[in-house]
């Protein structure tokens, strides 16, 4: 995977949407390909989160 800083633009939203997160509750959304940022949501849907869940890898 190549490095890429974000740019300007790209640094003020994840900025915002990390204090929105802090402040409000805010989730933070990325891309599941990726996993670039893609924003922030009020809510989720519900297969957003399972697909988050079966994600990460569980050795249990």
């Amino acid at each position: 995977m190549d490095f890429r800083p974000l740019n300007e633009v790209e640094r003020r939203q994840l900025v915002t949407a990390l204090r929105g997160n802090a402040d409000r509750g805010l989730s933070l959304l990325m891309d599941r390909r990726d996993t670039s940022f893609m924003g922030a949501a009020d809510e989720v849907p519900d297969e957003e989160v399972i697909a988050a869940i079966k994600s990460v890898p569980c050795h249990y």
